[in-house]
């Protein structure tokens, strides 16, 4: 085959390929940030190991594992303090019971102006001085769904919450 050839076919196959659902998947939505208190009824920290939302325009779920910094806000009266710790030994959030965590910020695949409509979170609670195994949080729906650049999805003035039921 000739290289005029090569040329054609390559770009034939670049035309089909963007074609195709993958090759016209949506921009990401970037440094998205997930709030969360830990109300867990064994009363210890939990560890959120990622987050799974569900893109109204696609009709899937996808997962975005939760990043290894931590932002603490206290969850009693007062003025909230925010504290920025590297969890270097375990992927994930950690959190201490009864505190409102803030992930650090994923960029959401596919997301960017789409609607998320529902929120899950994986995690992991703190049990006789050992991880649990993965557990999946009771779904949450965001008031404002739709996702735009360093959007908080917090659950607005009720704020999500870990209960360790469903």
């Amino acid at each position: 085959m000739s290289a005029p050839m090569w040329v054609l076919v390559v770009f034939g196959m670049a035309l089909l390929i963007g074609s195709t659902n993958d090759g016209l998947a949506g921009d990401a939505c970037k440094k998205v940030t997930f709030k969360v208190k830990n109300s867990h009824n064994s009363g210890e920290k939990i560890l959120i190991k990622k987050v799974k939302y569900f893109n109204k325009a696609n009709g899937k779920w996808q997962t975005e594992v939760v990043n290894q910094y931590l932002y603490n806000t206290t969850g009693e009266e007062g003025s909230p303090t925010l504290n920025l710790v590297p969890f270097a030994t375990k992927d994930g959030l950690e959190c201490s019971h009864g505190y409102i965590c803030e992930t650090a910020g994923d960029n959401l695949r596919d997301a960017e102006g789409e609607d998320l409509t529902k929120i899950r979170f994986v995690y992991q609670y703190w049990a006789a001085g050992v991880w649990s195994g993965e557990l999946e949080s009771k779904e949450f729906e965001p008031v404002n769904p739709t996702c735009t650049a360093g959007k908080t999805y917090s659950g607005g003035k009720n704020v999500w919450a870990i209960q360790g039921t469903k």
